[in-house]
């Protein structure tokens, strides 16, 4: 299966239900990054392999030696962008320009543990993002991009290059790129057997009785 065709059947769920599969019928139960990564608006969400970025805080403003511009330059289309700060909780590390580049490239959104800026023009634009705070500060001279599509640790999750990225207003998780496609079609089984649950529960079944029979609910 074609990656964009894996995406376009991912927007079609919600993340809870591949959290159920990734848990109980693959045994991957630390896959969600952490809650405090939230969607600009929550109807945002995204979906795709990662394209991951690391960087620190930094005084560093030589332009010959700040990464960011190289690491958007090779953004790669249909992917995340998965930007790890390092901690850093006072800078706006994504913006406006950073947006437009990314939509240009064909980027399907952006998930950082750090700062957003230019919030107002980034609504305008429509562009998926998911970060911990907003900070009006410029990251020339406070934060500097060292490495990119390299592993990193983002809300206390390991994202590897092209692993793939979910999230939506619920949370996002990570995908180990071996499995992306058996929890896909595992994921999408869920939705048939909540239809059968539901219709049992509004024609008067007992819960206790389907959650026995199911074990979900």
């Amino acid at each position: 299966m074609q990656m964009k065709e894996i995406t376009e059947r991912y927007m079609k769920i919600r993340v809870p239900a591949v959290c159920d599969v990734l848990d109980k019928e693959f045994g991957y139960w630390n896959q969600i990054l952490d809650r405090s990564i939230r969607p600009l608006q929550l109807h945002h969400k995204v979906a795709g392999p990662a394209y991951t970025m690391f960087g620190t805080k930094s005084r560093e403003t030589d332009k010959k030696k700040r990464l960011i511009v190289h690491a958007i330059d090779e953004m790669v289309e249909g992917s995340v962008v998965v930007m790890c700060t390092g901690g850093d909780e006072f800078t706006g590390h994504w913006g406006e320009l950073l947006s437009n580049a990314a939509i240009y490239r064909g980027v399907n959104g952006a998930v950082l543990d750090g700062g957003l800026r230019d919030t107002g023009a980034i609504i305008e634009l429509g562009f998926p993002i998911f970060h911990r705070y907003f900070a009006p500060g410029d990251s020339t001279g406070r934060f500097n991009i060292t490495e990119y599509q390299t592993p990193v640790v983002i809300g206390g999750v390991k994202v590897n290059p092209g692993d793939f990225i979910f999230g939506d207003c619920d949370g996002i998780i990570s995908i180990p790129q071996d499995i992306i496609e058996p929890v896909l079609e595992a994921a999408t089984q869920v939705y048939v057997t909540e239809d059968e649950i539901r219709d049992r529960i509004r024609n008067g079944e007992k819960i206790s009785d389907l959650f026995f029979e199911y074990g979900q609910l």
